[in-house]
């Protein structure tokens, strides 16, 4: 959420061009009232709020309240937008030249600023490492997790960090196999009983791609990270120790690492740029799915540098037999209801099977939205897609089996798992997978 306080006639504009933009914003004017309401509200919502911008004021005043709203909200973004840079009584990365009054380029100028302090809080956050700083992905990594492990890593080096990235379950995409074969990135492969000594182990921890202890990850729920970089949606109250990034208004957390890295003037080599651009193309289903602006600028920069030949290979990945064998299944299981495709793939061999079936299974004729589940190690995994705009899948995972299990994701691709011991038998688990999905789905 942004924050403004200032002139009335300039807090009408922000607002406009705030609904144009889709931002959520909250407007306090400039007087003695509203400066009490603006304390008040940062105090109770400190968490929420990204940024607090100050329109209009003159530097004593400027100065004045953002002390009173350091107090309250101990190293919360503010700067003061400004059509000149007045005497300078205050930390100039402190303020914005707005000239023209509000101009069109006033989110931008405060994202970018934004983004730089957020940058240099990571850094900080790394840099204070004395021991070792154990990175975790969720369990059967895709390539945007191990490429925004990849990237992290590189900060950590930048700042002489020793590091190593962990991870449960098994790396299952075909196109890990050919990144991790064409990279020098090591990644561990642990088991539960390893992860207590792992902590023990590492003075600070940073969850990447996740956000979530326990959820889809091989973590106790009571784990707290130090660091949280994510993307993904969640009704959770995550918080971290030294830095929380989750921001589910971009396709992909290769493209937060890629800003990142750019920030901190850090070279990306042909590897990691190749590598981040594939963790891109995959969260975002080709750049045709829950992409954004970022994602776009990302892709820009990364296309000059990534390696081609790479690229190329992982064009078009092999396929295991195993997949083959569970689509088939799927096919001969499927059900439609309306333009609702359920389907049950039986065993599969990697859960990274069932978002590829989901994906070609969304292809037919008249078919909106589709689940694909199957069984793996004691829980029947789920993978969801839908290109009805007017449904939110990630919620319709989370709504559906939050009270049983896991589920959730994105507006168009999501996910989730139940233990098969929720049910009494795997038949009835086939039968009342589908049936809480397409009741939910038709309850929108």
């Amino acid at each position: 959420m942004y924050v403004f306080y200032g002139k009335e006639d300039l807090l009408q504009r922000v607002e406009r061009d705030a609904k144009v933009r889709d931002k959520d914003v909250e407007c306090f004017s400039l007087d003695e009232i509203g400066s009490e309401k603006l304390v008040r509200s940062v105090k109770k919502n400190c968490s929420d709020i990204e940024v607090i911008g100050y329109l209009g004021l003159d530097a004593k005043k400027f100065i004045s309240i953002k002390e009173d709203v350091e107090n309250v909200c101990p190293g919360i973004f503010q700067v003061g937008l400004l059509e000149e840079d007045p005497v300078r009584d205050y930390d100039s990365k402190d303020v914005i030249i707005i000239k023209d009054q509000l101009s069109r380029s006033l989110f931008k100028k405060i994202d970018e600023t934004l983004l730089k302090k957020k940058s240099e809080s990571l850094r900080k956050a790394i840099s204070s490492s004395e021991k070792k700083l154990a990175i975790f992905i969720h369990d059967n990594p895709d390539p945007d997790a191990i490429a925004s492990a990849m990237a992290f890593e590189d900060i950590c080096a930048s700042e002489g960090v020793e590091v190593e990235t962990y991870f449960g379950g098994s790396v299952g995409h075909p196109e890990n196999e050919i990144l991790l074969e064409h990279t020098d990135f090591k990644i561990t492969n642990i088991e539960r009983q390893d992860v207590r000594k792992i902590l023990e182990g590492s003075d600070k921890i940073a969850f990447i791609d996740f956000a979530e202890p326990g959820v889809n990850n091989i973590l106790p729920e009571d784990v707290r990270p130090d660091i949280v970089l994510d993307h993904h949606f969640t009704n959770k109250d995550v918080k971290a120790g030294e830095y929380n990034e989750i921001r589910n208004d971009v396709g992909a957390t290769s493209t937060l690492m890629v800003k990142h890295i750019q920030n901190l003037d850090i070279t990306i080599d042909s590897v990691l740029a190749s590598a981040l651009l594939v963790g891109i193309r995959i969260d975002t289903h080709d750049y045709t799915k829950n992409i954004s602006t970022a994602d776009y600028k990302a892709i820009s920069y990364l296309s000059t540098i990534a390696d081609k030949d790479i690229l190329d290979v992982l064009k078009e990945p092999s396929i295991y037999p195993e997949t083959l064998d569970a689509m088939g299944r799927a096919l001969s299981n499927r059900k439609v209801e309306d333009t609702v495709l359920t389907a049950f793939s039986g065993k599969i061999s990697h859960r990274d099977d069932l978002p590829i079936i989901a994906d070609f299974m969304l292809r037919e004729r008249d078919i909106l939205t589709v689940l694909i589940y199957g069984v793996k190690d004691d829980k029947i995994h789920m993978s969801a897609r839908s290109k009805d705009l007017q449904t939110n899948i990630g919620k319709v995972m989370e709504k559906a089996y939050s009270d049983i299990g896991k589920g959730g994701g994105h507006h168009h691709a999501a996910g989730g798992h139940v233990s098969i011991e929720k049910f009494a038998d795997e038949n009835e688990a086939v039968e009342k997978i589908a049936e809480r999905f397409t009741q939910e789905v038709f309850r929108r």
